[in-house]
């Protein structure tokens, strides 16, 4: 088996011996598996900034409105 690993902007060639096949495969399922998690955390992160911004822009209308109301200019 051969395992490809970017260093320092180069992919290199790794020949992985025949006694290390499962562990080494066990371990490139768990990088892959840990990647798409943090992908995910980023998606759901970005999601609830999006939120948070919007609730903040609530806010303000929500305090504009009632400052208008208070001076009677609304």
């Amino acid at each position: 088996m051969v395992v490809s690993a970017s260093e320092g902007g180069k992919t290199r060639l790794q020949v992985i011996p025949k006694g290390f096949l499962v562990e080494v495969q066990a371990k490139v399922r768990r990088y892959q598996e840990h990647r798409r998690a943090r992908a995910r955390l980023g998606e759901i992160y970005r999601k609830m900034l999006k939120v948070i911004d919007q609730m903040e822009a609530m806010r303000r209308e929500e305090l504009s409105q009632s400052a208008k109301r208070r001076s009677g200019g609304g």
